[in-house]
């Protein structure tokens, strides 16, 4: 499972707090709790959380077909005599996916957790 930094943190706490030595143990018996139907509560509405996850892998996959456009143009251009100008757009513009990329990784709200 992953969880924000934040989210980890509160799990350890809670984990020690119950005696338990680690946050997986805690994480184990509140799933299998709740599947036994011994702990009830109200979950994310996962049709959410799944379109969510669906947008971001269509965002995901579209920049990294655009990513590798920019890296075949930046290929053909460096073979020949091109001006350092443009060369350097380019990369302004293949580090600027790669940081859409990166945030697209990440919660939209610090309080919501990555699609699992």
């Amino acid at each position: 499972m992953r969880f924000t930094h934040d989210e980890h943190a509160a799990l350890h706490e809670a984990a020690a707090e119950h005696g338990y030595k680690g946050d997986a143990g805690l994480a184990a018996d509140i799933v299998l709790a709740f599947l036994d139907g011994r702990c009830t509560t109200n979950l994310p509405l996962s049709e959410d959380r799944r379109r969510t996850h669906m947008f971001r892998a269509q965002t995901l996959r579209a920049l990294n077909r655009i990513g590798s456009n920019i890296n075949q143009i930046a290929r053909a251009l460096n073979s020949d005599l091109t001006s350092p100008d443009l060369r350097e757009r380019l990369d302004e513009l293949l580090h600027l996916l790669r940081v859409i990329a990166e945030a697209l990784h990440e919660p939209a709200d610090q309080t919501e957790a990555p699609p699992r």
